[in-house]
């Protein structure tokens, strides 16, 4: 087979290369420019699939692993959400009667723990804004 080849090759290289027919010239030229360019009409679709098939070509494998990783993690997610409405939304207005008794804690807390003093360190420090030119003076004095 590999004799056939070669005998192939060696007739096709001695036969004499002819030119194209400047017609069909024009043609292939006008096929050519028509096919670089971005039709119009393209849709959105067409072009975000060529986007995505160029952007995962050098391995769909890979890509298509993570995908379903991530379909599966999304399931699991799903699937174990609770779907009864939360504690908070269920519960009424605390009684009067709580409210009371919390406020009997607070000043119990406030007597068991003792008046609150503040330190030097935890009071604010007062700046009085002076004019400029008291400053300067105030530096190079």
């Amino acid at each position: 087979m590999n004799d056939d080849t070669n005998q192939f090759e060696d007739r096709l290289h001695r036969q004499p290369l002819r030119p194209v027919p400047h017609e069909w010239r024009a043609e292939i030229l006008a096929a050519a420019r028509s096919a670089a360019r971005p039709t119009p009409h393209a849709s959105f679709l067409a072009t975000f699939n060529q986007q995505l098939a160029s952007l995962f070509w050098p391995h769909p494998k890979a890509w298509a692993g993570l995908a379903a990783v991530w379909i599966f993690i999304l399931a699991v997610n799903f699937s174990l959400r609770d779907p009864s409405p939360r504690v908070a939304e269920k519960s009424a207005p605390p009684s009067p009667e709580i409210m009371v008794e919390l406020r009997q804690q607070q000043l119990l807390l406030a007597e068991l723990i003792g008046p609150h003093e503040t330190h030097d360190a935890d009071r604010r420090k007062i700046y009085l804004t002076r004019p400029r030119s008291e400053l300067t003076e105030t530096l190079t004095t």
